[in-house]
């Protein structure tokens, strides 16, 4: 007989792949697990990465909320109907808890909906500090929920100060690191065959999102960071950015990139074919959280640009930079050449746990919440 229901809401291939080994490991344990899935997961534009939630899972439902528009104003909007839509879900699913992950829109609509029909809400990555808009989400999706699980020591402290009950709160490791530590993801001589990537040059892996908080320049900046990986001349692969404010300018930016034969260009890759990149990759360049996070446990060498990370708690493989094309230019330099910052790179310890984070999180929900 299964234990109670859990819904957990899945918005992206950036939060279902990390969180994929949590949910394994609910299921496993014979909790009743549903999936709401929404956001950029059923847009054909990002992939349609429906198809690798569907693969791994049944899925309780779909709410679309993204309006087609890229603006501030669109997110402000699409978040509402985020709210209604997922609202409708978990009233008619009933579950017992509501668990979220991260940072993205959607995951604070439905620790909202939890909040208001009194059912719990446990969040996983509460307590982080990047230095954008994500940090204003993340911090209500804490207040509005009632278990939190997070990466450190030092994400249990903020998250307490923000209000969360201190019996409530559990120091589990983050979730993105698991895969990594199993060796979940392809091997070097698969994902070079896959992607046309010669083993024996370097290889920058590039994943540069929109930052909100500067919209109207987010055209420049994304001009910056392409015209520098144009220059450097070397063997890369470019990813989509998010469907965040600003995401189909850089797009449309991007498009004039394709054209080069060094560079390809990628609207989704699955998570383990991306760790398996990691693997292989000798520089990553941007400003996604994989750098921070993820990234450290490869040894992987990591140009940090701009602000969207920038309070992150950091390893040694992180070089950051402005969004300028010279200074990303001379770190990608540095990153690949200077020997003694890839010996520290390689050697550094990821400040974001173990691996062992779906084991912790199970065993958690069987002590203390969900029995009978």
């Amino acid at each position: 007989m299964k234990h109670r229901k859990i819904v957990y809401i899945t918005g992206s291939r950036a939060d279902f792949g990390r969180c994929y080994y949590v949910l394994k490991a609910i299921y496993d344990a014979d909790f009743k697990l549903d999936i709401i899935v929404t956001s950029m997961h059923l847009l054909p534009e990002f992939g349609g990465t429906i198809k690798e939630v569907e693969k791994a899972f049944e899925i309780e439902d779909r709410v679309d909320m993204l309006l087609s528009g890229s603006t501030c104003g669109s997110m402000a909007k699409s978040f509402g109907l985020g709210i209604i839509g997922i609202t409708q879900s978990i009233e008619r699913i009933k579950p017992e808890m509501i668990m979220v992950l991260g940072d993205r829109g959607e995951m604070l609509a439905g620790a909202i909906a939890g909040s208001h029909l009194n059912i719990p809400v446990s969040h996983i990555g509460g307590g982080y500090i990047s230095g954008s808009i994500d940090d204003r989400i993340r911090d209500a999706i804490t207040i509005f929920s009632d278990i939190h699980f997070v990466a450190n020591e030092k994400c249990a402290r903020r998250v307490k100060m923000l209000g969360a009950n201190p019996s409530k709160t559990y120091i589990v490791g983050a979730p993105d690191i698991e895969a990594i530590k199993k060796k979940d993801f392809f091997p070097p001589r698969e994902v070079a065959q896959k992607f046309n990537i010669d083993l024996n040059k370097p290889l920058i892996l590039v994943a540069y999102h929109p930052v909100t908080d500067e919209y109207e320049s987010i055209d420049i900046q994304a001009r910056e960071v392409y015209q520098s990986i144009l220059e450097l001349g070397m063997q890369t692969i470019i990813t989509y950015p998010n469907a965040d404010a600003g995401g189909k300018k850089i797009i449309k930016i991007l498009e004039n990139y394709s054209k080069h034969p060094f560079i390809a260009i990628y609207r989704h890759i699955p998570y383990k074919w991306y760790l398996g990149l990691m693997n292989i990759a000798s520089v990553m360049v941007g400003n996604s959280s994989a750098g921070i996070i993820e990234a450290p446990s490869f040894g992987l060498p990591v140009v940090n640009i701009g602000s969207r990370q920038r309070n992150r708690e950091r390893a040694e493989n992180i070089i950051d930079v402005e969004c300028d094309k010279k200074s990303i230019i001379n770190a990608v330099k540095v990153a690949l050449y200077d020997n003694d910052f890839v010996r520290k790179a390689k050697n550094c310890k990821n400040p974001y746990g173990d691996g062992r984070t779906s084991e912790r999180i199970v065993r958690i929900l069987k002590k203390n919440f969900l029995k009978g």
